[in-house]
């Protein structure tokens, strides 16, 4: 029998923020260019694949202090392009996420006098969205720590991806991040190495090398107080 979810759980990470308290709708849609092959001879039309492709909406409430999701928003539009993640059953380790760099492209405020004040936010992806699982739920590190693998079935053909948000901090910590992957899920290697976290801040990385069939996250924590930080991970 299928699992269905409930969608009360979702959450969305832009950047060094979480969302996903301020939101009430988050779309998802990957598309793939097709160009047609027909010839003369053909009694069908064909097809080759093209480009990938991939946009995402939020739709909400306003909010300026915590977290100030409307400051992140006014930041991103007409920005670079920061690491995006949504997590449609929860961001908890072993769950469906999806990430990749996105461009804002818009950010509408409504009111009316009868209602909360309303948000609604469209992303570009700007090269792969990458599918995968958590590897490590939003949590407050404190300590050093070597995360529960989760199993991927098989290993990666086509290289793999990682990305971290760091979304609180405080005191004055630093937390280094590692994804390792195994074959046996006993011996572990390195495989994404992520900028030492000092603060909130995100950061995506791939390698083109494949991955092996489980994946963990390793946190290295020092310093003082904590950060809340999130991982997730995907081959190919």
């Amino acid at each position: 029998m299928p699992t269905f979810s409930h969608g009360k759980d979702a959450v969305i990470l832009l950047d060094n923020t979480n969302l996903s308290t301020t939101l009430t709708d988050a779309s998802l849609s990957l598309t793939a260019d097709v160009a047609e092959t027909s010839t003369f001879s053909s009694s069908s039309k064909t097809y080759v694949a093209g480009l990938k492709d991939g946009t995402a909406t939020l739709s909400g409430y306003f909010e300026s202090s915590s977290p100030d999701a409307d400051a992140e928003y006014l930041a991103q539009l007409g920005g670079t392009g920061a690491a995006f993640s949504i997590a449609p059953i929860g961001y908890t380790r072993g769950n469906a996420v999806s990430f990749g760099t996105t461009l804002e492209t818009s950010y509408d405020r409504s009111a009316d006098v009868g209602s909360v004040v309303a948000v609604a936010v469209a992303f570009q992806f700007s090269g792969d969205a990458h599918n995968g699982k958590s590897l490590l739920t939003p949590t407050a590190v404190t300590s050093s720590s070597n995360q529960t693998s989760v199993d991927f079935g098989a290993a990666g053909t086509n290289g793999g991806a990682g990305v971290l948000h760091c979304t609180v901090s405080s005191g004055s910590p630093t937390l280094d991040v590692k994804i390792q992957t195994s074959a046996d899920n006993a011996s572990f290697s390195d495989y994404i190495t992520f900028t030492q976290a000092t603060g909130t801040t995100s950061e995506l990385k791939t390698s083109a090398s494949n991955p092996a069939r489980y994946a963990r996250a390793v946190l290295t924590f020092g310093g003082s107080g904590s950060i809340t930080a999130a991982v997730g991970f995907a081959q190919g």
